[in-house]
């Protein structure tokens, strides 16, 4: 038996659903709480004394948003429509990406990020949050060439008006002992141990191929290309390499890499992983299949594909509440 009177039930959802008073309004007009109308709103749809019914469907990128969580246990997906280029559908997507940052910050919260095109795509839409302080982590070496224009902490520091803690050496060394001299300084040493506990990062996911960003930087010649494809490597996270199954690969050139290791990326709390595209596929089953990302951001054709019956579900990482995600 209900422990609230029916006939208090019947106004507090009179009251909000016909009246449209908001909670504060109702609770006050019947000298209550507002956690006690949220309760009784509740039970007036258990007791079928309110019934909602929506005319029209949930719009296809929510719908498939949902059903990405549902079959890979990601804890967030977010679909954004594929658009008639691909600069559109890269502004689509750093809008999302934008919009999700933002709603993750919060006070005193360390943020991940690396370079990537795709996460670079946020950098246009992003907005100083009001009163919430944060710090901006790099997660592997950011320093790049002029002619790659794909670098995101130090834009996102100064748009958020965020300290930063910064990697300003190259993702991939010309030596084990040009690593060594490099980590020896004190400020690269502290960012890569903050780096462990960023409270939520933004990751790029990269393909196997001469079209990546990685490849098309520099760092990964034709020869590295070749090793990694023969070793059965899809994607890459963070400049570390993974099977199908989302399984750790290891590389001639992993010494030679300044960047989070793969033990510490897999202990982050949230990760969102931004990427698109058939090229892609590949690389995002694999990372969802081996619990690498949390989250995804990606475009409804992309989505589709993934949803697919060729794609069996992954391990993912259960449907925690993201308000956990800044504290």
């Amino acid at each position: 038996m209900s422990r609230y009177p029916e006939d208090l039930v019947i106004a507090v959802a009179h009251f909000y659903y016909i009246e449209g008073f908001t909670q504060e309004e109702v609770a006050y007009r019947l000298n209550t709480s507002r956690v006690m109308v949220t309760r009784m709103l509740k039970r007036a749809r258990e007791l079928g004394l309110v019934q909602i019914n929506i005319k029209k469907p949930l719009p296809a990128h929510y719908r498939l948003s949902l059903s990405l969580e549902s079959k890979f246990g990601l804890r967030l997906a977010r679909v954004v429509k594929t658009g008639a280029s691909e600069d559109e559908t890269l502004e689509a997507t750093g809008r999302e990406g934008a919009e999700l940052l933002e709603s993750l910050i919060q006070p005193h919260c360390r943020i991940g990020v690396a370079w990537s095109k795709t996460v670079c795509s946020i950098l246009p839409f992003v907005k100083k949050p009001h009163k919430k302080e944060c710090i901006v982590n790099e997660l592997a070496g950011t320093y790049l060439s002029p002619e790659i224009p794909y670098s995101v902490s130090w834009q996102l520091a100064e748009k958020l008006k965020a300290p930063i803690d910064s990697i300003p050496v190259p993702v991939l060394v010309q030596s084990e002992d040009a690593k060594e001299v490099m980590l020896k300084e004190e400020m690269i040493r502290n960012a890569l141990d903050k780096a462990k506990t960023v409270n939520f990062a933004f990751v790029g996911l990269g393909e196997i191929s001469e079209k990546s960003s990685l490849s098309r930087s520099g760092y990964i010649t034709e020869e590295f290309i070749r090793e990694i494809e023969n070793k059965g490597a899809v994607g890459e996270i963070l400049m570390r390499y993974y099977n199908a199954e989302g399984e750790y690969i290891h590389t001639s050139f992993e010494s030679r890499t300044i960047s989070l290791e793969w033990n510490s990326i897999r202990d982050l709390p949230l990760i969102i992983g931004m990427a698109y595209g058939e090229n892609k596929i590949p690389a995002i089953t694999g990372a969802i299949r081996g619990g690498l990302i949390h989250g995804l951001i990606t475009d409804r054709k992309t989505a589709e594909a993934l949803l697919s019956d060729d794609n069996v579900p992954g391990k993912g990482h259960g449907r925690n509440p993201l308000v956990e995600a800044g504290n």
